[in-house]
């Protein structure tokens, strides 16, 4: 049997938690009821550093056994520790309070547990140096505070899983069924997980989060000029972006410019506008049945498959494919 210890902390996403554990009984239930195997592959058990604890939406969870006195688990599973949406300061408080979850991480991992963390959760992972410099993932909404608060890792948030043998990382609070089930595949069958994901209503699918995210342009900065320039493409984004001249008009040179909007936003000013164009035709394919093709000659572009390109880019899926999971009858 394999014995899985799911850390809860204070603020912890109860959905995630329990996605786990009904996935959890769900694998025993179709292992004995298809499979005929009698004995159940999964046991788990609630850890944390007191014996019950209270999620973000009020939810209390327990009982746990304490983090300072359980046995080590198989596979311990990091759930959401808290909200995507934090600011880092909020983050490296809630942080700040798990030393002991860190210690017993880092000390698990050394004696062969394997450790899988989704979200927030992912945190935890690169707060006990555990991850080493190798990628992860989280939810595409924290990838900015993720980066500032580990500088030394990486966050890939294209990816939705990321498996590395002894740790995997997952992205938003709802990829952690995508990644029990990928557990269930990794340490039973493939079969298995199908078979579970059949019973609780869940596609196994490991595609992009890229599909999911929301371009939110950097506006907590205190550059004048690039905020000027942002506000012009946003005004402006069904036209050509003439850089030259507004850096001519700023009296400023074009790269330089570039190297101040780059270093305040994240993006070029391409990207920038890139993004924007492809977040407009997004919210077209989402609210209206409006030809694709004229999205795109609305969102300021003549070249057809270009476009089509960039947006699958961007987001993982085509244009056809995304309004058929997001917009109106999907």
């Amino acid at each position: 049997m394999i014995r899985i210890g799911i850390i809860v902390s204070e603020r912890c996403q109860a959905s995630s938690v329990f996605a786990v554990t009904d996935l959890i009984m769900a694998a025993n239930y179709c292992l004995s009821r298809y499979f005929a195997e009698p004995t159940p592959l999964f046991s788990y058990q609630l850890i944390g550093l007191t014996e019950s604890v209270r999620a973000y939406n009020g939810s209390d969870i327990g009982p746990a056994v304490k983090i300072t006195t359980c046995d080590r688990p198989d596979v311990v599973i990091l759930p959401g520790a808290f909200e995507s949406v934090l600011e880092q300061s909020h983050c490296q408080s809630l942080l700040d309070k798990m030393p002991h979850i860190f210690t017993a991480l880092h000390r698990w991992h050394h004696q062969g547990s394997v450790i899988a963390s989704v979200c927030t959760g992912n945190f935890l992972l690169a707060a006990a140096k555990i991850s080493a410099g190798r990628p992860l993932t989280c939810h595409w909404a924290s990838s900015e505070v993720a980066a500032r608060l580990f500088p030394n890792e990486t966050f890939n948030t294209d990816n939705l899983l990321i498996d590395h043998g002894d740790i995997v990382s997952a992205g938003g609070a709802m990829a952690t069924s995508q990644m029990v089930l990928h557990l269930i595949a990794r340490f039973h069958s493939r079969e298995l997980a199908l078979a579970t994901g059949k019973l609780m209503m869940i596609e196994l699918n490991l595609e992009s989060q890229n599909r999911f995210a929301m371009f939110q342009p950097r506006q907590n900065h205190s550059d004048t000029l690039v905020a000027k320039l942002q506000r012009t493409i946003e005004t402006s984004f069904q036209s050509r972006l003439d850089l030259t001249s507004f850096a001519d008009l700023a009296g400023i040179g074009e790269r330089q410019l570039s190297r101040r909007f780059k270093r305040a936003t994240g993006e070029s000013p391409l990207s920038y506008l890139q993004r924007y164009r492809v977040e407009q035709v997004k919210i077209g394919l989402e609210s209206t049945s409006d030809a694709i093709n004229k999205l795109i000659l609305d969102a300021g572009y003549e070249d057809h498959t270009s476009f089509r390109r960039l947006f699958k880019r961007f987001t993982g899926v085509t244009m056809k494919e995304y309004r058929s999971r997001f917009g109106v009858g999907a």
